[in-house]
């Protein structure tokens, strides 16, 4: 084993980068935390509330609970557009598919009441399908207009229809909020698309306008798969398959249909939108056989389900859920609220809801009970709409099971709701703390000692259970004067996306909740996997807001081969690595994220704009927890040309010392190369060693690897940077529950956790 270091020089320019290719000035648009991105963040417009939440229960009022079993011809309510009120088939070219009494299914809601009809495909309606998908070519490559007008008419117009069917089939409290997001945070992605097509137009990139498969997500379709990835898409020609579910199919299928009629009153071919209603075993054949001519397939479900779907379909997009965890110093009656609120919101339907609390050593099983006590039984879904109520329990619905061991969870006696408390960190046999979706379950680890200064041993063994659980969301709660020291420890040690501090003693700062997140506020969201096995879940984790055609996006490569590092505006160390470079087009493609790294760190982090928190968002690096590292796996065949994409993201940043290059004693040429930017001044590591080598060190201290990549060999394929570097560093926000909390942002904004550019 060798290890060899190397210096950093630095050298600056007075002249601004030049964009070498069609326009005089390079601009990294639509990627995440650039500076074109931010400033989508403007001009966001101001939502309905009360009329969202008036046409959504006159909808209820007026709904026929026949209408997602019967003919339409059969129902008179006026208030029901007709394709609103018939039996679930497939939707292929614009036509509804002939149904077949032997393919009828029961649907159920989600919490197992049956509440219509569908009919599945038939075996050769399966190939008829599968045939279009495999043939069917977009005509177009920029609808907005269209789009955009059926976009503001589901926002208006249908807005009550789709906020009430989605109560109605997802027992869903609060789907004004979603539609309130989805009209702010849909102006942002508009303009991140704008800004993508641009790039396009200036031959730059090139959007892949294969069909894409929509996997829809109940509790939020709205928002997610409505507007975020089927309009998105379709607005820039691509093409959309809507897979049908297993249960809570009925919302989904209503917002299909209707978009179908909209398409045609806007004379947009209707073959640009597919609805697969079949069997589980159909849907699996059908993205099997397509997947050499189809495009992402976006999915937002469990982990469990997002692997299986990658095993059968590689090019999948899935943002997955994650056990989410509030930590609190003190067992006060607000941070009881924070908790109680924070693991029954929509019934633990949301993806932030809490099911990991962290509270004092000696907090304990009655002090819990008491606690869940709180909890809101509400009768209805629809109560709870029209009583604003979002965090109620549907007692003993019988839609997901709840904890059977007895021995391991206690059920509370009075409410729907399961607990257990331990002094140790939940530690599931899997290492996949089973989610209990729809029940509110909570492991309660009471750990944190009374005197927090004391508290070092168990914060770094919390960091090490976050890192490997990879919640969504991180709330943390002390007293003003400790939180900041704690938040900020928790938060520089992990890699979670959604961070909020709160605090237990200051009014103007309540307890942080872990359901947090308003992304056209720039606190922005992602559900990613653990990063040691994101691979297995997804191609790239997904952050929002973003433009959803850009994850099957890459770059052209003549644009990247005319780019030159003789104007880079960066030190010297990176411009002599990327001279190393053989490849042109790799070459243009490091220059090009290395161009899109300094806009984006330029400014690191950057403000919010919410008016009741303060959050800071940016691209940050891996956990600073001490000796946690990134290890990339060089084998005999990897070039300088394979490696630098990736290496060049550490090297060139304050991430340098987090990254270890272990390559393969055989391959001579990338060691001498190597060698040459080793000046012996302490950057980067390298082990040689053989693969068999490296996993059994590996294997002995995984703790201390945050990330492990194989370094491929370069495929030619130049994704967007944003999705690039995603791939290997954190992205988020971190806030605080006060609004215009100038201390916060200057404590944390000083962080070293934030991604900055080698000096």
């Amino acid at each position: 084993m060798i290890i060899s270091r190397a210096k950093t020089v630095l050298s600056r320019h007075a002249a601004p980068a030049q964009r070498l290719f069609i326009n005089n000035q390079s601009i990294r648009h639509f990627n995440f935390a650039s500076s074109q991105y931010a400033s989508c963040f403007t001009e966001i417009p101001t939502p309905n509330v009360e009329k969202f939440k008036k046409d959504a229960i006159k909808y209820l009022d007026e709904f026929d609970s026949k209408a997602w079993y019967n003919d339409p011809l059969i129902l008179t309510n006026l208030y029901l557009c007709p394709s609103h009120a018939h039996q679930i088939v497939s939707i292929l070219n614009g036509e509804k598919l002939p149904t077949s009494m032997v393919n009828l299914n029961i649907t159920t809601d989600a919490l197992s009441n049956q509440n219509g009809h569908q009919y599945y495909a038939t075996p050769e309606q399966v190939q008829d399908l599968l045939t279009h998908i495999k043939t069917y070519r977009s005509p177009y490559q920029d609808i907005r207009p269209q789009i955009r007008r059926i976009e503001s008419k589901f926002l208006n117009e249908y807005a009550g229809m789709l906020i009430g069917n989605q109560c109605l089939d997802f027992a869903k409290q609060d789907g004004i909020t979603e539609m309130e997001e989805s009209v702010m945070a849909n102006s942002v992605e508009r303009k991140l698309n704008d800004q993508l097509l641009k790039s396009e137009q200036d031959g730059k990139v090139v959007i892949e306008r294969k069909a894409i498969y929509v996997s829809c997500v109940s509790n939020f379709t709205n928002f997610l798969d409505l507007f975020r990835k089927t309009l998105r898409s379709m607005e820039l020609g691509i093409p959309c398959v809507i897979l049908g579910r297993s249960h809570t199919i009925q919302h989904s299928y209503r917002w299909a249909d209707t978009l179908v009629q909209l398409m045609k009153e806007e004379g947009i071919d209707p073959g640009m939108l597919t609805y697969l209603s079949c069997q589980l075993e159909d849907i699996k054949y059908i993205t099997a056989e397509s997947a050499d001519v189809t495009g992402m397939l976006y999915t937002t479900c469990s982990r469990q389900l997002a692997k299986a779907i990658k095993e059968n379909y590689d090019n999948t997009i899935a943002s997955t859920g994650g056990p989410n965890t509030l930590i609190a110093t003190e067992w006060t009656t607000e941070v009881q609220d924070a908790i109680r609120m924070s693991a029954s919101i929509e019934c633990a339907g949301q993806c932030t809801a809490l099911r990991h609390a962290v509270v004092p050593d000696s907090v304990n099983l009655s002090d819990v009970e008491t606690m869940l006590g709180g909890v809101n039984h509400v009768p209805s879904p629809v109560e709870a709409l029209r009583q604003s109520s979002f965090d109620g329990v549907f007692e003993k619905h019988a839609g997901t099971s709840a904890p059977v061991d007895e021995a391991e969870y206690t059920k509370h006696p009075d409410r729907d709701a399961y607990f257990k408390v331990s002094s140790e960190f939940p530690s599931p046999e899997n290492d996949e703390l089973e989610e209990y979706w729809r029940k509110v379950v909570v492991d309660v680890t009471s750990a944190m000692p009374s005197d927090v200064g004391q508290a070092k041993d168990q914060l770094t063994e919390l960091s090490k259970w976050l890192i490997k659980h990879q919640p969504i969301s991180m709330a943390v709660n002390a007293k003003r004067s400790q939180v900041f020291d704690l938040g900020r420890t928790l938060w520089e040690n992990t890699a979670l996306v959604v961070n909020t501090i709160g605090s237990t003693d200051e009014s103007d700062a309540p307890p942080a909740l872990t359901c947090q997140a308003r992304p056209q506020d720039a606190e922005c969201f992602g559900e990613f996997p653990p990063r040691k096995t994101l691979g297995e879940y997804t191609k790239y984790p997904v952050i929002i807001p973003s433009s959803t055609p850009s994850y099957d996006t890459h770059y052209q490569v003549d644009y990247l081969k005319s780019l030159s590092a003789d104007d880079l505006d960066c030190s010297m160390f990176v411009k002599s690595w990327l001279n190393d470079i053989g490849d042109e087009a790799v070459k243009g493609y490091c220059i090009e994220l290395i161009r899109y790294l300094i806009d984006a760190t330029e400014q690191n982090p950057k403000r919010g704009f919410g008016v009741g928190r303060t959050a800071i968002w940016g691209l940050q690096r891996p956990p600073l927890l001490d000796g946690l590292r990134t290890v990339l796996r060089c084998g005999e065949d990897v070039t300088m040309d394979d490696l630098s994409p990736i290496f060049l993201l550490f090297y060139s940043t304050n991430a340098r010392c987090q990254v270890e290059l272990s390559v393969c004693e055989s391959n001579k040429d990338l060691l001498n190369s190597l060698m040459n930017h080793d000046l012996g001044n302490h950057i980067f590591n390298v082990v040689v060693e053989s693969g068999e080598s490296m996993t059994h060190r590996v294997d002995a201290d995984g703790d201390s690897f945050y990330n492990i990549v194989n370094i491929p060999t370069y495929s030619g394929n130049y994704p967007m940077p944003g999705q690039f570097v995603s791939l290997y560093m954190p992205m988020g926000h971190i806030k605080s529950t006060m609004k215009n909390d100038e201390d916060f942002v200057k404590y944390f904004s000083q962080s070293d956790k934030w991604l900055k550019m080698a000096q």
